[in-house]
């Protein structure tokens, strides 16, 4: 078995309010940032009005766009594409500021239509996110791109609403429900969308956590992270008071001062998505149409990013890759379904292989602090294809699985169910034993057999490895028994 390397490629995205620079390392299905800046230029500020670019936003992307070129040469970046969305577009000049654009950067910048970012920020969505299943939306400083996922394909819309977009209006919290309402009921996608509604964008990533504020919500990790209507409704009411109220003002302006101004034009473009489409709440999607990009740019295949995604942030050599996937294969036999906890086998599966897969992650950390450590960065760790409920229990295992008697901070119990939290002390104790028993092994792993045999689990060993059972093992064997329910006993083939 080869190491799987990763490739690096880079997106420069020219949008209505910002122009921003990511470079990430991409390995299978997996992309993780390893840079990543941006300019608030404001290209598209006025544009409803005078049909042109901002004089001043044109002299600041283009700075911005000279610093980029500059950042990728320098890191020998050389797969890398520059696009650009509505503001640019829609603009009577935008034609010259793209050659403007494409002469600083030594290369053309790709225009997209209204379709193309739909498209492309689906694509994102879906590398980022496991199995999503209803409609993306992309909201921008001009724009708001919705496209159907999930089901048959089907044609993305482009519709005019963005924080630039109206900015006629934004003073007047009234004129502005009911101009959006009136757009999104012209929406063919949204009136027919059924399922949960993807919200892609940074002016949402900011109402996101503006939820988590008032929520005093534990983890601040945006991708995946989940909004139902009444959580909108709220924190919504709070960005309309933010227009009159100096102390609601102050209070969304501490979490992202750029975007406080214009946070209620995305806020009840939200609400009003929620209350028109009737859909089942709302996921946060941190990916998006820079994601689709590269995946078209590095011709990336749609899987499942998890497992890669932990591959590539730990930087598992090929001896831990071995021993994840073994592991895996170990334990698993122990493990009784359970069809309560993400809504099928193959989502349970996929949860305890990307455990597993961590399970030798934490080997470097200072060992007074390593389940601590391993447990936060389980939790918190940039890879993909989780929610919040999926990252709590694989964080619990990873903890479990370096301390016995491992405890969450008492504010993270609530993430997980308490059959998560089970299942997930299982997975723990049952790595424990994999681990000593193997000393972190594949061959030695594969060699053994863990099963469950009426009431007793039972360690199963070649004859080869029979002075492997230690002390320790029997322990071990023991304390994952007890959490199954079970007796244990050791045998050797």
């Amino acid at each position: 078995m080869s190491i799987p390397q990763p490739r690096q490629a880079g997106i420069i995205d020219i949008g209505s309010n910002s122009v921003r620079l990511v470079i990430c390392d991409v390995l299978g299905a997996s992309i993780l940032q390893s840079f990543n800046e941006k300019v608030m230029a404001g290209l598209g500020e006025g544009l409803t009005k005078t049909g042109h670019l901002s004089p001043p936003g044109i002299v600041a992307a283009l700075a911005a766009l000279g610093r980029f070129r500059a950042i990728l040469k320098a890191l020998n970046v050389e797969s890398w594409q520059a696009v650009a969305t509505a503001a640019v577009r829609a603009a009577d000049d935008g034609a010259d500021f793209l050659k403007q654009a494409g002469k600083i950067l030594g290369r053309p910048v790709r225009l997209l239509s209204g379709e193309d970012e739909a498209r492309l920020s689906a694509r994102g969505v879906e590398i980022n996110l496991y199995n999503p299943v209803g409609l993306i939306g992309d909201l921008g400083g001009s724009s708001l791109e919705f496209q159907a996922i999930g089901g048959a394909p089907a044609k993305g819309e482009s519709l005019m609403i963005g924080p630039l977009a109206l900015g006629d209006i934004v003073s007047d919290p009234k004129e502005l429900r009911k101009r959006i309402k009136d757009e999104l009921k012209t929406s063919a996608a949204l009136s027919a969308a059924k399922g949960r509604f993807y919200a892609v964008g940074g002016a949402w990533r900011a109402f996101a956590r503006l939820v988590m504020e008032l929520d005093r919500y534990p983890l601040q990790v945006l991708q995946g992270y989940q909004i139902n209507e009444g959580q909108v409704a709220r924190a919504t009411k709070l960005t309309v008071d933010a227009l009159t109220s100096a102390a609601a003002r102050t209070q969304i302006e501490a979490l992202d001062r750029k975007r406080a101004k214009l946070l209620h034009v995305a806020a009840i473009t939200l609400e009003e998505i929620l209350i028109v489409g009737k859909l089942d709440g709302v996921t946060i999607s941190a990916a998006g149409v820079r994601e689709g990009v590269l995946q078209e740019l590095m011709g990336m295949k749609p899987q499942d990013p998890l497992t890669d995604g932990v591959i590539a942030f730990a930087r598992l050599d090929i001896n831990q890759i071995a021993f994840g996937r073994a592991l895996h294969d170990f334990i698993s036999p122990a493990l009784v379904p359970q069809p309560d906890l993400f809504g099928s086998l193959a989502a349970d599966v996929r949860i305890e292989k990307a455990a597993c897969m961590m399970a030798d992650s934490a080997g470097r950390f200072h060992p007074d602090h390593r389940a601590e450590l391993a447990y936060d960065q389980a939790l918190r760790a940039p890879y993909s294809g989780l929610n919040h409920a999926e990252r709590a229990m694989i964080a619990y295992a990873i903890g479990c699985r370096y301390e016995k008697d491992f405890k969450r901070p008492a504010e993270h119990i609530s993430l997980a169910t308490e059959a998560q939290a089970d299942r997930a002390r299982q997975i723990g104790l049952l790595m424990r034993l994999g681990a000593v028993f193997s000393g972190r092994s594949g061959p030695i792993l594969k060699r053994a057999a863990l099963r469950r045999v009426g009431d007793v689990l039972e360690l199963e060993v070649d004859p080869r490895d029979k002075l492997l059972i230690s002390e320790t093992v029997e322990r071990r064997l023991t304390q994952a028994a007890g959490q199954l329910k079970l007796k244990s006993r050791t045998s050797v083939r």
